[in-house]
């Protein structure tokens, strides 16, 4: 049955569902969907571009409604912060307080409380509960303790002499003592009573822990409610509205500030100035400036922080993410939609749910306000990933350890970028300008970067397979090292010299995806290698097995890749070359362990070990020898024409820390291959040759297999410098004398 498309575009889809329904490849560009549930919906291939998602009329009516209540409640809790601690400055009939220790208490309560504002702006929110929550167990210890104490005048006297202490106890010890019975339950309810009902009888200690927690408390809802507040107002509608929402918390602070502490000095003026009036009238001014002024410095303070919350500050994420989350009540939903390849380019996405949401190379390119969308569950949660899926330009920025699983980054421009440990796994890049990129060790697992631009990236220990698309990549040189060698300036460029030609790229790296890696970790013996190689050879006629590589990484461990047809047993063919090569080094160990032996047997057992790598010398790389096998070389292409890409003894590159070895096709050329391949590795594998000797040898090796493909006098020429060389790396060998005559070179 055929699935006919309805048209979507430029229609009025408020408050539809769409719930669980298959619309992939549906048109909504232009469409208003303000309010739509598309939850659960297919939508792959979709097209939003320039769509309105967000909110209904009458969920803005009571988004509204609730902006007003948070402003409300942010004053208020401004008012109460200042307040409480206020009423120390004025004196009760009973139990006076001092003027001045009243006002350093409520100097000091203000200051824990602007320091709390202060601290939550620096470090956040959750670090500021951090603080406090951890003072609680301590007040939780100390209150109690101090309750213990509270003792009788009888019960005192038996304490001191239980502690041996002839003497009662003074008065003072026994006022104190009564004192402490303020902090029983009992009377600490009792006493948090009286302070919020202005009663006379108030312990003061107990007065300044009640008020230290009301008004820190107080704190804590002023931040929440006014950032909420800002937060949604910008949701809402435009920034006018955010604005607004600031200057009226400070207008109903000050009003309801002012107003209270007007009615404390109408209470207790003439208690305090009956004597002094004009004194009376001057401090009833000063308590209501500072009040005032108290205020509108913690509410400016809270007002700084909700447009830090509002611009995405990381140390106060989750009150902008409940903000959000309210904000998209009733808004547009994608929830657990399936949006792989959905276009929303250009479209309005506020208060619209995408999580759960499949946004596998979704486009976002110039989305307008999704950082009031809500995307938890999605590589959009990062701020720093949105806006570079939104803009598309990443050039010169931190991607460091980021998760772009899945993103599209078509045509993005990342020139000189840091995607050091980046996923970017299934992520699409094509066309992509890498120019200069950092891409040392990113995930690149079925990552698509054909037509890619990567002159001059760093692809050190980058982690790709065959689901890897290197197709079309334009570049004329990488790096494979983030950083240069030490006292050198090598970061190991490839090509050495030169640029790439078309396709060199994709075939420098994609013949790495069908191999067999052998890691040894405590050096290599080459004579069991070639001999456990030789046996899976024979094990697996039907598969062609080909030496690519072989890489010293350094502390003894050696890596070598084995070249596989895609459909090859891996698993297989990587547990046999193990087996056999730990059979054959047992074998060796065996014929060659030193027991008591004296000198001349030492030298003996040597002998025997250094004839591996002299054999290949004799038997296969002689001039003489060499250039036969070649003349049967010619022969073989007269007989069985082969084609030249196929043919050519390649060499990529080479050096001390990494082999490739020549890749020879047809009926002769795979045995002289086997011969450059096994004796590079015994070449890494002698103990008795320096790193340099190793490097010079390595270099004629590729020489050899750079002459082999054609014979001329040329070729002939530097053929027989190679070998002539080798000989010479061979004779400073400390068996050199012996071998020498033995193998009569």
């Amino acid at each position: 049955m055929e699935n006919y498309l309805e048209n979507y575009r430029r229609r009025n889809l408020r408050g539809r569902s769409f719930k669980n329904q298959d619309l992939s490849h549906e048109d909504f560009s232009y469409s208003d969907i303000r309010g739509t549930n598309f939850t659960n919906a297919n939508l792959t291939g979709a097209n939003f571009s320039y769509a309105l998602a967000g909110l209904t009329k009458s969920r803005k009516i009571i988004l509204s409604i609730l902006i007003f209540l948070l402003s409300l409640t942010s004053a208020f809790a401004t008012f109460t912060a200042v307040y409480i601690p206020l009423k120390f400055i004025v004196p009760k009939t009973t139990n006076p307080i001092p003027i001045h220790i009243g006002l350093f208490i409520f100097l000091l309560l203000e200051l824990i409380n602007i320091g709390l504002l202060l601290v939550t702006i620096r470090q956040g929110i959750k670090k500021a509960l951090a603080y406090l929550f951890s003072a609680i167990p301590l007040m939780m210890f100390i209150i109690p303790g101090l309750a213990a104490f509270a003792m009788s005048e009888k019960n005192l006297s038996k304490g001191f002499k239980f502690l041996g202490i002839d003497r009662p106890p003074s008065p003072e010890v026994i006022e104190f003592s009564h004192q402490l019975k303020a902090f029983r339950s009992g009377n600490l309810i009792e006493g948090v009573t009286n302070l919020l009902t202005d009663a006379d009888s108030v312990n003061i200690v107990v007065s300044i822990i009640v008020s230290l927690i009301i008004s820190v408390g107080a704190i804590l809802v002023l931040i929440t409610t006014l950032s909420l507040a800002v937060v949604l107002a910008e949701i809402k509608l435009e920034k006018h509205q955010k604005n607004s929402v600031i200057t009226w918390s400070i207008i109903f602070t000050i009003i309801i500030t002012g107003s209270v502490v007007k009615n404390l000095d109408d209470r207790y003026g003439t208690f305090l100035f009956s004597s002094e009036p004009a004194k009376g009238v001057v401090l009833g001014i000063s308590t209501y400036v500072i009040a005032i002024s108290i205020s509108i410095l913690l509410i400016s303070i809270a007002v700084h922080l909700a447009r830090k919350i509002l611009a995405e500050d990381e140390n106060n994420l989750t009150i902008r993410r409940l903000a959000v989350a309210i904000g998209a009540i009733g808004g547009t939903s994608f929830k657990n939609a399936n949006l792989r390849e959905t276009n929303f380019s250009n479209a309005c996405l506020k208060s619209t749910d995408f999580r759960l949401a499949n946004v596998t190379h979704t486009l976002w390119r110039q989305a307008e306000y999704l950082t009031f969308a809500r995307v938890r569950t999605t590589i959009l949660i990062d701020p720093k990933i949105r806006e570079l899926l939104v803009t598309g330009n990443g050039r010169n920025k931190q991607y460091i350890s980021v998760n772009l699983r899945g993103a599209n980054l078509r045509n993005a421009d990342l020139t000189q970028s840091n995607l050091t440990i980046a996923d970017l796994s299934e992520a699409a890049l094509e066309g992509a300008c890498l120019d200069g990129a950092n891409l040392k060790e990113v995930l690149a697992i079925g990552t698509n970067f054909t037509q890619a631009k990567m002159t001059g990236v760093c692809l050190e220990s980058w982690n790709i397979n065959h689901t890897t698309i290197l197709d079309e990549i334009e570049t004329e040189y990488i790096y494979l090292l983030e950083s240069a060698k030490p006292q050198t300036n090598n970061r190991e460029r490839r090509p050495s010299s030169g640029n790439f030609a078309p396709g060199d790229f994709t075939k420098l790296f994609a013949e790495n995806f069908h191999t067999v890696d052998l890691i040894f970790r405590n050096g290599i013996n080459g004579k069991a290698f070639m001999s456990a190689f030789q046996q899976v050879q024979k094990e697996n006629e039907e598969v062609t097995l080909t030496i690519q590589s072989m890489e010293n990484k350094g502390d003894g461990m050696v890596v070598i890749k084995i070249s596989v047809p895609p459909e090859a047993n891996k698993g297989k063919i990587h547990q046999q070359l193990t087996k056999f090569y730990q059979e054959d080094v047992g074998k060796l160990s065996e014929k060659y362990r030193e027991k008591s032996l004296s000198q001349e047997e030492k030298i003996s057992i040597y002998h025997q070990q250094s004839e591996y790598i002299m054999s290949f010398i004799s038997e296969i790389l002689t001039p003489q020898r060499f250039w036969e096998i070649q003349n049967l070389k010619l022969k073989a292409q007269k007989s069985y024409p082969i084609n030249k890409s196929l043919n050519s003894a390649s060499v990529n590159f080479w050096s001390r820390d990494s082999v490739y070895l020549p890749n020879i096709s047809g009926e002769v050329q795979p045995k002289f291959a086997d011969a450059l391949a096994e004796l590079a590795i015994a070449i890494e594998a002698e103990v008795w040759l320096t790193a340099e000797e190793k490097e010079e040898a390595f270099k004629q090796v590729e020489i050899l297999a750079k002459v082999s493909d054609f014979y001329t006098a040329d070729n002939e020429k530097l053929g027989n410098s190679a070998l002539n060389i080798l000989k010479e790396i061979i004779d400073k060998h400390p068996g050199a004398e012996w071998m020498t005559a033995s193998f009569k070179l």
